[in-house]
Order: structure tokens, then C-alpha cells, then sequence
């Protein structure tokens, strides 16, 4: 029996994903997304969750959709970067189509929702989860409830600042960022800054795979690019202490799957954090990329549990 269905909404693809009440899969499709209008990826949200309502049998299907970005609370409008959808009310837009409640998170809160309820963070009452990848961005979840702030920003954190003193005793100079900003954690934490990094100490390009490789054979250029990757990242973990101060954090996104970077991560933190506090424990994902449609089902129960609540 399908339980809830959710939506991870991408700029290659959209993929929706029918759970059971076990949480575990029941079946998946995936369609390209449409970058020819925004008209056409309302369609085709629309054809998603049609087809979740008829592999559940259920027009009443808790259906729930996370989209890259944020959006205003206030104007309901949304800003991302690689859709056709910035400036547009993407949510409202879709439940009028649809005639139907339809609930919408951002894709990094349904990541960290995902992996607190049921992945690596389910055993800790406060879980940030940290995707790195192509960019830098988190969500924070306590006690199975999202923060999500006015904007839906709260986690963020790949565009706070790299302290001045790290980025100077490290010999860097600030990078802009693609958010607008200078020096953001992203520009060198990320995929595209590990590369920085590489060419910084080694004059040479490289990318994560073959930073990572070099380091663990013994490369003492691509060791010290590796130490001043986890000494940034370590930085933003005290970031995130001063902030929320999560009991775990769950890590994501494609630079989560370098052979013991939690271990990496969590060895670099002495220190880096206030004096005589307990660290976070640092895990990796364990839904990885289907954390974002389990995620958004979940959003999908919580928002239906809580219409349904008496007043």
C-alpha cells in the first residue's frame, strides 16, 4: 500500500517516488525537465503527480515536491538558479492546476528531513544536513521539524563568510560567489573550490576524484590541498556549533562519497570549535540521492497530519 509520494524537482530531471508505510520504495519515474517554458514544468509537475495518485490508487495521496532554492513567505515566489521558475509562484501555481494540496520544501530540507527521520541522523534529536557538491547547502531539522526560516534560507550556510584569518593563513583570496557575495565557504568547499584549491597549491587542475586518489597514494601536494579542504570545512562546522549547534551532521551531495570524509571532517574540528564543547558527530547519508523525493513524502505526511488536525 503506498503511503505517501514525493517529488525531487532538478534541472536535468524530475524524479517522484511512491513510498509503502515502511518507508521503502514501491516505484519510481523519472521524465527530463522542460527548460522551454515554465508553463511546460508546471505540466509536468502536474503529469508527476498524477501518476503518484495512480500508483497509490488514492486522489488523496500525500504528495509533496522539493525544488532547489527558496521562496517567499510573504509573496510566495521563489528564487533558483537553474530553473524556469525564479520570480514565479510555483507552489500556488500547481495546487490551482491540480485543484489539489500539494506540499513544496526546499531540496536541501528535504535531504536533512530524510536522513534525520530515517537515514544516518535518526538517532539524534537535532540533525543539520550538509550537501556538498556542486554548491554548498544544508537544512536543519530538530526533533522531526524542519527550521526553515522567513525565506526558506535557514540552511544556507555555504554562503556565510570563510573567517578572515583562515582565508589569510591559508594564502587565499577571496572568490565571488555565484550568489552575488565574496569569500562564501562554497567557493571552496565545494567541488569547483577543491579544484581551486588543487590549482592554488599545484599550479595544475584537478578534480575531486583525482585529488582524492593522489592524497590517498601519497601525493603530499594533494595531501596539504586535502588538509585545506577539511580546515575550511571544519570552520564551517564551527559555523553551524555558534548557530544550531546540531547534536549530528548528515553529509551530502557528491563530495560525500570520498572515502572517509566524515572522518576527514571530524578529525580537522580540534581547534577549530569553542574550547571544552563536545563536537558533532559527523555521518554520511545513507539515502544519498533518494533522500530528496523520501524527504519531500515526509513534508507531505507532516503537512497532511497537520490540515487534518482538529481546530
Amino acid at each position: 500500500m503506498v503511503r505517501a509520494g514525493g517529488i525531487d524537482l532538478g534541472g536535468t530531471k524530475i524524479e517522484a517516488t511512491a513510498f509503502d508505510s515502511d518507508w521503502a520504495v514501491v516505484e519510481t519515474k523519472r521524465i527530463p525537465t522542460l527548460q522551454d517554458s515554465y508553463e511546460n514544468l508546471v505540466d509536468a509537475l502536474c503529469e508527476m503527480v498524477v501518476w503518484l495518485e495512480e500508483t497509490a490508487g488514492s486522489k488523496g495521496l500525500p504528495v509533496g515536491v522539493g525544488i532547489p532554492g527558496f521562496h517567499s513567505k510573504r509573496t510566495g515566489k521563489f528564487l533558483t538558479a537553474n530553473l524556469l521558475a525564479s520570480g514565479r509562484t510555483v507552489h500556488q501555481d500547481l495546487i490551482d492546476k491540480l485543484g489539489r494540496a500539494v506540499a513544496f520544501e526546499n531540496d536541501c530540507n528535504c535531504f536533512a528531513l530524510s536522513e534525520a527521520m530515517l537515514g544516518a541522523g535518526r538517532s539524534y534529536a537535532s540533525v543539520f544536513g550538509l550537501i556538498i557538491g556542486t554548491g554548498v547547502g544544508g537544512g536543519y531539522c530538530s526533533n522531526g521539524t524542519l527550521i526553515s526560516g522567513l525565506n526558506g534560507a535557514a540552511g544556507e550556510y555555504g554562503h556565510l563568510g570563510i573567517p578572515y584569518m583562515t582565508m589569510k593563513e591559508l594564502g587565499l583570496d577571496g572568490i565571488q560567489c555565484g550568489c552575488g557575495r565574496t569569500g562564501c565557504f562554497e567557493t571552496y568547499l565545494a567541488g569547483p573550490g577543491m579544484r581551486r584549491l588543487a590549482k592554488h597549491v599545484t599550479g595544475k587542475d584537478a578534480d575531486a576524484k583525482t585529488i582524492t586518489t593522489a592524497a590517498a597514494a601519497g601525493d603530499p601536494q594533494m595531501q596539504e590541498v586535502m588538509r585545506m579542504w577539511a580546515r575550511i570545512a571544519a570552520e564551517l562546522v564551527a559555523a553551524l556549533q555558534c548557530t544550531v549547534d546540531p547534536d549530528c551532521i548528515v553529509l551530502g551531495g557528491g563530495l560525500s562519497k570520498i572515502p572517509n570524509i566524515d572522518r576527514l571532517i571530524a578529525q580537522a574540528l580540534p581547534g577549530h570549535l569553542l574550547d571544552q564543547t563536545e563536537p558533532p558527530e559527523i555521518r554520511v547519508a545513507e539515502y544519498g540521492d533518494s533522500s530528496g523525493t523520501r524527504g519531500a513524502a515526509l513534508a507531505a505526511v507532516q503537512n497532511y497530519q497537520i490540515l487534518e488536525e482538529p481546530s
